[in-house]
Order: C-alpha cells, then sequence, then structure tokens
C-alpha cells in the first residue's frame, strides 16, 4: 500500500468519524477540498478522491456551486405524529401528508437580550443571551408554517456557526447533549396579520391559521427551547393526544 493510500484511508476515516459523532452535522457544508487539502498537507487530488468514495458510500453529497455536505438521512416519506408532552415537537411531526419534500428558508438568526418576554419563557433572567431562529418551512416548495425559535446561549455556545437552512436544529442540539425530550404544548387558532399572510402565501379569504408554543426540555430536566409556531391549517393537521387515565 503506498503512503497515499494509507493517508487516504486515515483521512476517510478521519471525516467518517466525524460525521457518526456528529461533529460534522447532517445537512452541514465541509471545508473545501483545497482547505482539506491544506489541513492534512495532502494534494487536493487526493482530497477529491476520498470525497468521491464517500459520495459513493452515501456519506456526503456534492452540490454543483455550493459545495460538498454532508448527506441527511433519506426521508422520502413524513408521517403524521400526534402531540403530547413526550413526543418530539419538530416540525416533520405536524405533517399530514406523505412524501412531502420538507426544507427551511432562514430569515433570520442572532442573539437577543433584555428581552424579559423571551428570557421569562426559557426561565432565564433579562441579562442571559438568548440566540434567535426565525424560519419559514416548506412542503416541496410551499411554505407550510413559520417558526420562531427561541433557545439559551449557555447551552449553544457555537450555534452562530451553523447554518439551520440546511442543518437541523434538533440533530445540532441532540450534538450538544441537549435535545428537547418532553414538552409543554398550547395550541389556538389565531388571525393571521399581513406578514404572516405574506411569509405563508395565505388566500385573501384566509384569515386563521394554527398557532402552537412549543416549551421543550433536555432529559435532565433543563429548558433549552421556546418555539412560536403559526401553520396553515388547510396543509397541516394538528392532533393532540392524551395518557390513558
Amino acid at each position: 500500500m503506498s503512503n497515499d493510500d494509507v493517508l487516504a484511508a486515515q483521512i476517510k476515516s478521519s471525516i467518517i468519524t466525524k460525521i457518526k459523532t456528529q461533529e460534522y452535522l447532517p445537512g452541514e457544508l465541509l471545508p473545501s477540498e483545497r482547505d482539506f487539502a491544506t489541513m492534512y498537507s495532502v494534494s487536493r487530488y487526493l482530497i477529491h478522491d476520498i470525497f468521491d468514495e464517500l459520495i459513493s458510500q452515501h456519506y456526503l453529497i456534492r452540490v454543483h456551486g455550493k459545495g460538498t455536505f454532508v448527506r441527511k438521512p433519506e426521508q422520502n416519506r413524513v408521517a403524521l405524529g400526534v402531540l403530547n408532552e413526550s413526543k418530539n415537537a419538530s416540525f416533520t411531526s405536524l405533517v399530514r401528508n406523505f412524501g412531502i419534500e420538507i426544507s427551511n428558508k432562514c430569515l433570520g438568526t442572532g442573539i437577543i437580550k433584555n428581552r424579559k418576554y423571551f428570557a421569562d419563557k426559557l426561565g432565564l433572567s433579562e441579562e442571559d443571551e438568548i440566540y434567535g431562529i426565525h424560519r419559514i418551512r416548506l412542503g416541496n416548495k410551499e411554505p407550510l408554517a413559520i417558526e420562531f425559535t427561541y433557545v439559551p446561549i449557555h447551552f449553544f455556545s457555537d450555534i452562530d456557526n451553523y447554518n439551520f437552512e440546511h442543518i437541523s436544529l434538533y440533530d445540532y442540539m441532540k450534538s450538544k447533549n441537549h435535545l428537547p425530550v418532553k414538552f409543554n404544548e398550547t395550541m389556538m387558532m389565531v388571525e393571521a396579520g399581513e406578514k404572516l399572510q405574506k411569509h405563508l402565501h395565505l388566500p385573501s379569504a384566509t384569515s386563521i391559521v394554527n398557532y402552537i408554543e412549543f416549551i421543550g426540555y433536555d432529559e435532565n430536566g433543563n429548558l433549552v427551547e421556546y418555539t412560536e409556531s403559526y401553520s396553515r391549517p388547510d396543509k397541516l393537521e394538528v392532533r393532540f393526544v392524551t395518557n390513558d387515565i
């Protein structure tokens, strides 16, 4: 085995390990081939061959003009989930139909301070930093919902380094050992304002949307998420269940 073969095997193993341990998250854009070549002091051609192998083995996916990404798990069919305090509250659990391709459009992200409303929701003081993520959730490229999510910075100090149009927020939270596993939820029907109508492409005759408030706790009972979700009732069906008494 040549020296290049040994190096290639080591680099490939390192990348696979980082994917499996979620140092590289599903949907994350990897450094360029040139950056990898510099990082490992090898030729760019060697890195290109390694990427080709990892693509053929379904670890990576190459997108023309954008770069190479960690491949997301195949998810051709999305089933409806029912909501209760012990169910995952991810967006896909609200989707009624099968065969929907889920994607995200990020409206904005950033650090929030001195906002008593959000601090109270997360059990924080006004001085504590909160990170906000505002996203439109799309099904087959059609707006289905808009979500405003807030998380405490002290659990997710590097969150600003990630692009949540491509990366699952819950995959990221899981990689930090703070995945929400228990939820308090409130649902009601509310009137949609002009901004919601615009973002959700609501028909002029439609003025009512589903509003769901999620408060999520990790397995240690830490409050790690507050989300306000507004969804189109003509596109999404939401059901709640209660435990047997």
